[in-house]
């Protein structure tokens, strides 16, 4: 069963409305100066002190906008930043040592909405806050499929587990990259060069001997019979589909 209860937040208006504001940052003092800024504009702060923390927050508590510092231990932000990217569409302003050119296409290249640098000032971060959450009711929010269980295979795209018949199994990150583009797009056919692009980039849009390599170890690993696949299916001509049991 394909679980989409990445269900659509309620908007309300910037004067009146509360909105959910994840803080990561591994610095207390940090956090405890960004709270007092957006707190009085009547924002919900919720905080987080690590990459890997912010992820588990996000999936528990669907914040609005994440606020998130780039230098952490553990998984800095660039690195939590892909993350929900691969999950949710939620707003991300991005925090960086410093104003260089790099970050800022860096951070903005893998789907950060905004930064801002330190020492930042109150009055920008509020008005960078309030123009992503204005921006944010002005586009659909993207829904996708977070979870896939069957009484065989179960992926949870938020924690990046995966498990066959009750045990959990490893797999590459190419592996599960390949398994959780194909999840998010169930029973319709996803092209190979689509495929390669999502997960490789666009320097490997023509190596499709190297995509059915790690598909074919995909395979052994969470098909019931490798041999004749269930769930990922061949689309002759096109390339794949993920195959779900109704």
């Amino acid at each position: 069963m394909i679980d989409t209860t990445t269900t659509t937040p309620q908007i309300e208006s910037l004067t009146g409305g509360r909105r959910r504001i994840l803080i990561v940052d591994d610095d207390p003092e940090a956090r405890a100066l960004m709270r007092m800024a957006l707190a009085p504009d009547g924002h919900e702060i919720i905080e987080a002190g690590d990459g890997l923390a912010a992820l588990r927050i996000a999936h528990e508590m669907r914040p609005d906008l994440i606020v998130l510092d780039i230098e952490m231990p553990l998984m800095d932000g660039w690195l939590t930043c892909q993350r929900i990217r691969e999950v949710w569409d939620t707003p991300i302003i991005m925090v960086t040592a410093v104003a260089q050119l790099e970050a800022r296409v860096k951070g903005l290249g893998i789907g950060a909405d905004d930064y801002v640098a330190k020492p930042w000032d109150i009055d920008e971060l509020r008005a960078r806050v309030q123009a992503v959450l204005k921006r944010a009711d002005r586009r659909p929010f993207l829904e996708r499929p977070v979870r896939y269980s069957d009484d065989h295979l179960t992926v949870d795209l938020a924690t990046r587990e995966v498990s066959v018949a009750g045990e959990e199994v490893a797999l590459t990150p190419i592996e599960f990259g390949l398994l959780r583009y194909l999840v998010q797009h169930p029973n319709q056919p996803v092209p190979s060069s689509e495929l390669l692009r999502e997960v490789w980039g666009e320097s490997y849009n023509d190596a499709e001997a190297t995509l059915r390599v790690h598909l074919h170890h995909l395979r052994r690993k969470i098909e019931p019979n490798p041999r004749r696949p269930f769930y990922v299916k061949t689309e002759r001509g096109v390339g794949y589909r993920f195959q779900t049991r109704e």
